[in-house]
């Protein structure tokens, strides 16, 4: 059968969908961009109400492409998919029976079917036929910090690690089917635990494993940075970036958020990280206009920014989740001001990218590359910065690369070595 997947939100659900469409194509089905189809697959993602209109609006559109005369069905699978049911053509398949997916398809089991017992998180098949280059591993699942605006744990749960055993197989499998830059994720990949050992003992583990590859870490939350894991960032094969989660520089506001650390926290993993390589790239998201933000407290953000230096910021306006406390909450900021200090950020953050960016300019660095075509190659190099190549190269390969800053476009170009 033909198959288009449409998925949205976190490279967790970008994995996990990566494995299930692996499986459909073993078993011989076509993954299609065509919207003739005869199966469409939605990875939603619920993260904001934004990304829960965006799910709609393409389910919506699947049902436009299915008729009488052509009965099409759809799934519906992520964190807006937290239902076993089948509504019409439609079928609803939550997170932990999402690795089911190519059995229902098959008709090896229906969704009625679907038990307690068959929940799993980590039964998902190597992603082996992902589309990118650089491949998100699966390591955990869940979240317990219940942050008063996120509503992901009501979606994932506590939890969970996938054992270790697990993990270093898979990565050894990705590195033999060629992947040459594996990213672990999960909804909070701090939180990795396995019989004893957390994030550092995995990391060591993974590291000793021979070839060359690099290994990715992309968002922590400043509370799950011990020592022991930061310096681990000094290994060659360790890219040397991190989405170092933020969402405000001001205690208070982090307190109201019931984030688990303060800003002189989030500083001190910061300065860590240079110290181990002052051109380290770190990547964050901020809320602006969380319920009862002073003009002091948006200051707070502000400097800390100034003082860590981004080459990327998410800027999310607050928008009330429901179910959450700060749906609730009193102070509610005006969608005026929510918008002038998201712009604000924004300005400051394009600041900072192109100063970023220019410590690269007329120097050396080694790219991976994951896109090709005639008289192009894209690609990132070790501090996940992307850069564009003038020519074809052979696609997921290490090339070295003298890097030019193209301060207009704001995009590194390279020549090889």
């Amino acid at each position: 059968m033909k198959i288009k997947i449409t998925s949205l939100g976190c490279r967790l659900n970008q994995s996990e969908i990566e494995s299930v469409s692996t499986l459909l194509q073993m078993r011989g089905h076509e993954i299609t961009f065509s919207n003739d189809a005869d199966i469409f697959i939605i990875n939603s993602c619920a993260v904001t109400q934004k990304s829960e209109r965006k799910t709609r609006q393409i389910i919506y559109q699947a049902m436009g492409f299915t008729g009488e005369n052509t009965p099409r069905r759809i799934i519906v699978t992520g964190c807006s998919g937290d239902e076993i049911k089948t509504d019409r053509n439609i079928t609803y398949i939550s997170n932990d029976h999402k690795y089911l997916i190519p059995d229902i398809i098959d008709e090896n089991i229906s969704a009625e079917e679907l038990e307690t017992d068959t929940a799993a998180r980590f039964r998902f098949t190597p992603p082996l036929m992902s589309s990118t280059s650089r491949v998100n591993l699966k390591i955990q699942d869940g979240c317990d910090n219940f942050c008063s605006y996120c509503i992901i744990p009501f979606h994932r749960g506590t939890p969970v690690s996938k054992p270790m055993d697990q993990v270093l197989t898979e990565f050894q499998t990705l590195l033999e089917h060629g992947y040459k830059e594996i990213i672990l994720t999960g909804v909070n990949i701090g939180k990795y635990r396995h019989e004893g050992e957390g994030l550092p003992g995995l990391l060591e583990r993974l590291l000793k494993i021979k070839g060359k590859y690099r290994l990715h870490l992309t968002s922590l939350d400043p509370d799950c940075t011990e020592n022991s894991l930061l310096e681990l960032f000094a290994h060659e094969k360790m890219v040397r970036h991190l989405h170092l989660s933020l969402q405000s520089g001001s205690n208070s506001v982090l307190e109201r958020m019931n984030r688990p650390y303060t800003g002189e926290k989030y500083l001190q993993v910061a300065d860590k990280l240079k110290s181990i390589d002052m051109d380290f790239n770190f990547t964050t998201d901020v809320i602006a206009g969380f319920p009862g933000e002073s003009d002091s407290e948006f200051r707070d953000t502000l400097n800390l920014i100034k003082n860590v230096g981004y080459s990327h910021i998410h800027t999310f306006r607050f928008s009330p989740r429901p179910g959450t406390k700060a749906a609730v909450m009193e102070s509610q900021i005006p969608e005026i001001v929510k918008t002038e200090r998201s712009k604000i950020i924004t300005d400051l953050c394009h600041e900072q990218k192109l100063n970023y960016y220019s410590r690269f300019n007329n120097r050396k660095s080694t790219v991976l590359t994951e896109k090709t075509g005639k008289d192009f190659t894209t690609g990132h190099n070790e501090y996940y910065i992307p850069v564009e190549i003038g020519s074809e190269l052979e696609k997921n390969s290490f090339h070295a690369v003298n890097t030019i800053l193209d301060e207009k476009n704001y995009v590194l170009k390279g020549t090889l070595v």
